[in-house]
């Protein structure tokens, strides 16, 4: 098992024996769902609203390094922090759940998934997709798109990816991924 596998199932172990909700996205979720791209770090969101910092800390303590002050200015704004496993140095992108009605949906549509030595919790493709287009629409990332072309390619529940898309301001973007598909 890779160094980013190893850390990720501890990571995971420890968030699910503290009963943190949870779930993977980016690079982790494009390579069970389409295909293998793995970057530096893995992204996690996680429903830490509610919870101090100090016991986010203890959780990773002592294998990993983690701001206090870092995971209370994110939870506070709701947006991410790093924990680096020291080790291995594999780091992880914790992303604090927004609470918009849209990332709620997202997260209520997990799924439970069988990863190699262990199950986790993921985005589903259709999330991960219109997630991939907020992505590229703020950064203009070609790889972002090229990711999406690869999700779509495997099918995708269109009626909810057009749903949704208008509220995160993605439509057109999304029309333009799916009529390249078409087009191919």
């Amino acid at each position: 098992m890779s160094a980013e596998l190893e850390v990720l199932q501890d990571a995971i172990a420890r968030l699910e024996s503290a009963g943190i909700a949870y779930m993977l996205t980016g690079s982790v979720a494009l390579s069970y769902y389409a295909e293998p791209r793995m970057t530096r770090d893995v992204d996690v969101v996680a429903e830490l609203a509610g919870l101090e910092p100090k016991s986010i800390v203890a959780l990773f303590a002592p294998d990993y390094y983690i701001s206090e002050t870092d995971v209370g200015r994110a939870i506070a704004a709701r947006t991410m922090f790093n924990v680096l496993h020291l080790g291995k140095v594999v780091k992880l992108d914790f992303i604090v759940r927004k609470d918009t009605p849209y990332r709620r949906r997202e997260f209520e549509r997990r799924e439970r998934v069988r990863m190699p030595g262990f199950e986790a919790w993921i985005v589903s493709r259709e999330d991960l997709i219109l997630s991939k287009l907020a992505w590229a629409k703020e950064s203009a990332s070609e790889l972002q798109l090229r990711d999406v072309g690869a999700l779509l390619a495997a099918g995708a529940d269109e009626t909810y990816l057009r749903a949704c898309a208008g509220e995160l301001s993605v439509a057109a973007l999304l029309e333009t991924c799916l009529n390249a598909r078409h087009d191919s």
